[in-house]
């Protein structure tokens, strides 16, 4: 027996068919029906409807060398305004388009008062994100080309400072690649339970792995990872409870051999149900 998908919205129709819940997406991942969570079926329906509020990623319009630097200059500690004011000045004053900006120049320019939302601020990593963006701008101001998003996310990684989940972030910025995903513990978790990732696999030592397991679900689901990346995001933003419950499945258990299965919550209810 079949599923069926039907969303109607002010914005469009969309739908599709799906395979019977007990049939095997990829080998040890079930379907699962559309009410069940966290199952593939459960989340192609989530992005179905997402596909008809929100529009498909489109490229930021910045250089490569904008790009990076605009996320190196961001990040833990300091809040998006604050590195958009510091990415802005040293846009102005040339530093992503003249070779050989040097660590000092940058640092000066770095150090100087910010304007944010009428308020003066100090960017006090000035120093360390200097030294980040004299360190790699020589290569990307003579990037050569590429014939697709893992090849440039691949190039990223070889420069100092800049790992998987930064360059694929670059990466989806700036091209709006599908050919990379950006990974995070919601997304781990999801996987490690319906069957998707081993347990031992983490975001930190096994990016490209657990990437490369995802982008086979995507097409296997005929997702963008885009969208199950932004409807697993949403419903762990939507409920910590969840989060949490999912989390603490995951340390207590060793072997699901079915994936986790929640019926649609309502507002503030959650009742998860793990069958064996």
């Amino acid at each position: 027996m079949t599923q069926i998908v039907a969303i109607v919205a002010r914005q469009g129709s969309l739908q599709r068919e799906l395979p019977n819940p007990d049939q095997d997406l990829l080998p040890g991942v079930r379907w699962g029906a559309l009410d069940e969570f966290p199952t593939p079926a459960y989340w192609t329906r989530l992005a179905l409807t997402h596909r008809l509020d929100v529009p498909a990623p489109t490229p930021s319009g910045r250089t490569l060398a904008e790009e990076v630097g605009a996320s190196l200059l961001g990040g833990p500690g300091i809040p998006v305004a604050l590195g958009e004011a510091a990415f802005d000045r040293v846009r102005e004053r040339g530093a992503f388009v003249q070779p050989g900006m040097c660590e000092a120049t940058l640092t000066g320019w770095l150090s100087e008062p910010l304007l944010v939302n009428g308020k003066t601020l100090s960017f006090r990593f000035a120093e360390q994100k200097a030294r980040h963006l004299a360190a790699v701008m020589p290569a990307l101001l003579s990037a050569p080309d590429f014939a697709a998003g893992y090849e440039v996310r691949n190039w990223l990684m070889a420069l100092p400072g800049v790992g998987p989940k930064t360059a694929s972030s670059i990466v989806r910025a700036w091209s709006a690649a599908e050919d990379v995903a950006l990974l995070d513990a919601h997304v781990l978790r999801v996987g490690q339970v319906i069957g998707l990732f081993s347990r031992k696999l983490t975001v930190e030592r096994h990016y490209l792995e657990v990437e490369s397991r995802l982008l086979k679900l995507c097409a296997a689901m005929d997702l963008r990872p885009s969208e199950l990346e932004a409807v697993i995001a949403r419903e762990m933003a939507a409920s910590p409870e969840t989060v949490r419950f999912l989390a603490d499945h995951l340390k207590a258990t060793e072997i699901v051999a079915k994936p986790a299965t929640r019926r649609m919550r309502e507002p503030e209810q959650i009742a998860l149900v793990f069958t064996a």
